[in-house]
Parts: structure tokens; C-alpha cells; sequence
């Protein structure tokens, strides 16, 4: 696997040079993805899903978030291209896909210098084929306790290797029709040299209040204290 980096003007780009070439920066022009994303906008906070070469993708933009997000939507302030948001999350997952861990393969990213010191990014990754998000999974249907275990053991497995994942809720995991777990976005997340048991346990709490507020937002919504109590016995369990 090799990946590729290169500069156009004020914009910098890596890529993943197995699977898109150095023309991959027009995947990542609003006009281009609305053309060939299957009707989809491309508008803030929405995942983009469209084909390319055969391929199954995924395009993300970032975006701030409260007061400042209304001002100055898509720009951050900028230091260094490795410490953006966009660079940190996709070498993260490069870094946990060597690791072994069921994340999406990261496909390209794209980082626009806005001067004097901001910037915009974007990022396109593979699509974990034939998979739902929990949410999505738990307003059709029930899981048996042995995939609540299932989760359980995998999340303790991210633990493991010291991930911190700054959003585990129940729309960032992933179930494929083989029953396969995977996690998605990490921005913000970090691979620690040491993760605390604090932090590893506020990723689990995290998880159960997002498992209650959507109970409460959505009927049906199919999760029980036992399936709680069987994904805390399967985290337990790979501890």
C-alpha cells in the first residue's frame, strides 16, 4: 500500500495510490460530487456517498461546531498541515488499519490553506460494504445478546490499543449483513501512548447515553438494560 502526497497552489492532498490517482482532487470539487453522488447535496454534517472506478466512497467535510461554527463554517485555524483535523483522522486510520482494527480504509484527504491561518478540509474513505449504522440497525430490529457481547469484546479491543474515539455513539458504529462490527469517525480521537481506564470507561458512557437518548427519540427503538448488561460482560470478558 502506498500512499501519495502532493501540493496544488493553496491545497495539499494524500492519497491512497492502490485505489485513485493524482487526478483525485476533482472527487472532492462540490460539483463533481453532486453530479455523482446519486441525487445527495453535499451540505454540513452529512456524509456523501457516491462510486468511483469501481469503488464505494465515502466524502466527509469538516465543519466547527457552535457559535463559531456559524460564523465560519468550514475554516479552522491553521498551525501545521499533520496537526488539521483532516490529517490527524486520516492517518489515525491508517494507523489503526496496521493495527488490525475494523475501521474504514481512508481513500484521500484534502487540505485548503485559507490565509492568513485558517484552513478547509475534507476526506473521502472507503464504504464498508454492505453495512448499516446502529442507530439505523436497532430502530428495525433487535440484536441477540451474543452481538451486544460481540460489540462489547471489540470496543475493549480499540481500548487495547489505547484508542480514545471522541464520539462513540451509536450512529459512529457500523454492522455488516456478515455481522461484523466497525467503527467510524474519529475526528478529534487520538491513539494514546496509555489510555486510562477514566477515559476508557467515559467512551463506554458516552455510547449508553447515546443508546438512551435515542430510545427516547425513536419507537420502536430495540435495547433493553440486558443488552446493556451483555455488552458490559463481552468488554469485560476481552479486558
Amino acid at each position: 500500500m502506498g500512499y501519495r502526497q502532493f501540493k496544488n497552489g493553496l491545497a495539499q492532498v494524500i492519497y491512497d495510490d492502490e485505489l485513485v490517482g493524482a487526478d483525485c482532487e476533482t472527487l472532492f470539487r462540490k460539483d463533481w460530487l453532486e453530479a455523482n453522488a446519486r441525487g445527495a447535496t453535499v451540505e454540513r454534517g452529512k456524509a456523501v456517498m457516491f462510486a468511483y472506478n469501481g469503488l464505494e466512497l465515502v466524502f466527509k467535510r469538516y465543519h466547527r461546531g457552535g457559535l463559531a461554527g456559524r460564523v465560519v463554517e468550514k475554516s479552522y485555524l491553521y498551525s501545521r498541515l499533520p496537526n488539521t483535523r483532516v490529517w490527524r483522522e486520516f492517518n489515525m486510520l491508517r494507523d489503526m488499519r496496521a493495527l488490525g482494527l475494523p475501521v474504514p480504509r481512508p481513500v484521500a484527504a484534502r487540505c485548503v490553506s485559507v490565509p492568513p491561518l485558517a484552513y478547509r478540509g475534507a476526506m473521502i474513505t472507503e464504504r464498508v460494504p454492505d453495512s448499516k449504522n446502529l442507530t439505523e440497525v436497532l430502530c428495525e430490529r433487535p440484536l441477540d445478546n451474543e452481538n451486544w457481547e460481540k460489540l462489547g469484546a471489540l470496543i475493549a479491543h480499540f481500548h487495547a490499543h489505547n484508542v480514545y474515539h471522541a464520539d462513540l455513539n451509536a450512529s459512529n458504529i457500523l454492522l455488516t449483513g456478515g455481522g461484523d462490527f466497525y467503527l467510524i469517525d474519529f475526528d478529534k480521537s487520538v491513539i494514546r501512548k496509555s489510555l486510562s481506564r477514566q477515559d476508557a470507561l467515559s467512551n463506554v458512557s458516552r455510547l449508553r447515553r447515546s443508546l438512551d437518548k435515542l430510545q427516547g427519540k425513536h419507537s420502536p427503538f430495540h435495547f433493553s438494560e440486558e443488552n446493556w448488561r451483555a455488552l458490559e460482560k463481552g468488554y469485560a470478558a476481552a479486558q
